[in-house]
């Protein structure tokens, strides 16, 4: 099955269906861990890019990250909470990037025979839940803009903007009434999008 296919399944299918990770953890099902992929790679490389990682390293530490996921997923202890599971994917990020950090700084050091001390990486709980937000709210507006046409996600997108409904309505050629009817309708469906993506993602269970 195509792999953005399978990133634009219904909400039916998220009500149905095991949570990713749950699938994941079975090393046979090769169509969950490409699906894992296709979440998580993006999310992963813009923790990097938090972590201030070498732009030309991103690729191969993605990568690795990655790997060490697929070769432990099926056997780590992971509770119901969905803490626990990014807090342990924020773990193998992080000593990933230290050891590549380590590497690094001891070449220098061979290499020019001056004292490099290895980068220490800022909080990473706080960039897994700043970008995971994110993340999140990038994935449900495409959906949302494969839902909505017209005015109503220009509504949406203007409120997430911070503008004023008086200042939409003048913008957008509508009334009061009409912005407030169209962003609720946008906002409902972003709320209960939110859960259901969030559920199916971050659950083991």
């Amino acid at each position: 099955m195509d792999q953005q296919h399978e990133i634009n399944m219904s909400k039916e299918q998220w009500k149905t269906r095991q949570t990713l990770i749950a699938r994941a953890r079975n090393p046979n099902d090769s169509q969950a861990w490409e699906e894992f992929t296709g979440y998580y790679a993006s999310f992963i490389r813009m923790v990097l890019m938090q972590l201030h990682a070498p732009l030309d390293d991103l690729e191969d530490l993605s990568q690795i990250i990655l790997v060490k996921l697929w070769q432990s997923l099926s056997t780590v202890e992971l509770g119901r909470d969905h803490a626990r599971f990014r807090t342990w994917l924020g773990k193998v990020i992080r000593n990933t990037f230290c050891t590549h950090c380590s590497k690094v700084a001891s070449r220098k050091r061979r290499e020019t025979n001056a004292a490099v001390a290895d980068a220490v990486p800022p909080d990473i709980e706080d960039i897994i839940e700043s970008e995971w937000r994110k993340h999140i709210i990038a994935l449900v507006m495409e959906r949302l803009h494969a839902s909505f046409s017209g005015k109503a996600m220009h509504v949406f997108t203007m409120t997430l903007d911070g503008k004023s409904v008086d200042d939409i309505a003048s913008a957008l050629e509508l009334t009061r009434d009409s912005v407030y009817v169209l962003r609720n309708r946008v906002q409902s469906r972003f709320r209960k999008e939110a859960r259901q993506l969030r559920s199916y993602l971050e659950f083991y269970q």
